[in-house]
């Protein structure tokens, strides 16, 4: 009775240790959660001939990491590239120079892209100089509260863009610090104007048709850069900086061009990920 007790322990005991879970270092994460608030200027042709200005806020996150495989240590980085993705939700309220008229506006953006760093060819410390594609989706409706006709007005995209950086980091006592600036334009992509309809000119003579058409630098423009400037300390890392975006096109003989400013205030947080592997 002895043996078989003992024997059932040994069992469970070799159960638990052939199953015990291998855990493999991974690869650093940077994730970065912002607040943004600025200013916007608007001009929609088919909501009004007139420009529109107003304030908007804006929450984002943002993360950044390296590309690599899994090695006999671990998960591990490999090479000089590495990926980047977003996600931001925003809202802003314009008005017309007279405001006598306003605009509510819902915008949500998300992208990913990679990018070569090229820190190993300039063989600087501290420096990253980065460049790669980008594919960014842009999501921005418009209400007007003052006209019956033209209620509303829905932007919506998906362009190939260019991203590129660059980033310089130097240390202090019991703290670093980070200078970066990012710039990010659009090649050629796809956007989409929908099937308005609300006035009697459109249904008659059929202007405005719902249509995905084919966006590149002729009939749209995009700019997006950004000054930021990382404080890192034992407990905590913030950021600080400045975004500047730009956006003009056209479609179906109209256009529309939005312009935003903003101050950025995010905080960074570094993580490692993990790999559970049984054994």
């Amino acid at each position: 009775m002895r043996k078989s007790a003992l024997a059932i322990l040994f069992s469970l005991f070799t159960i638990c240790i052939c199953s015990q879970e291998v855990v493999y270092e991974g690869r650093m994460h940077e994730d970065v959660l912002s607040v943004r608030w600025g200013g916007i200027r608007q001009y929609d042709e088919y909501l009004s001939p007139l420009l529109y200005t107003g304030q908007f806020v804006a929450l984002q996150n943002e993360w950044w990491q390296r590309f690599g495989a899994v090695t006999g240590d671990g998960l591990q980085a490999t090479g000089d590239w590495g990926h980047a993705g977003k996600v931001k939700l925003q809202g802003a309220r314009l008005f017309n120079r007279a405001y006598t008229n306003m605009i509510y506006a819902l915008g949500v953006q998300g992208g990913w892209g990679a990018h070569y760093d090229f820190c190993r060819l300039m063989n600087v410390e501290g420096l990253s100089l980065f460049a790669g594609p980008y594919l960014d989706f842009d999501f921005f409706v418009k209400e007007i509260s003052q006209n019956v006709n033209k209620p509303y007005s829905i932007d919506l995209c998906i362009d190939l863009k260019a991203h590129a950086g660059i980033r310089y980091s130097f240390a202090a006592k019991r703290s670093s610090y980070r200078i970066g600036y990012t710039v990010m334009t659009g090649v050629l992509g796809a956007q989409f104007v929908p099937e308005y309809g609300q006035s009697y000119y459109e249904v008659t003579e059929g202007i405005i048709g719902g249509a995905v058409g084919f966006s590149s630098l002729h009939n749209r423009l995009t700019l997006r850069h950004e000054l930021t400037f990382d404080m890192q300390f034992p407990h905590s890392a913030w950021r600080l900086g400045v975004e500047h975006e730009y956006v003009r096109h056209s479609m179906n003989n109209l256009s529309f061009q939005r312009e935003q400013v903003s101050l950025v205030v995010a905080a960074l947080f570094n993580y490692t990920t993990k790999i559970r592997k049984m054994r």
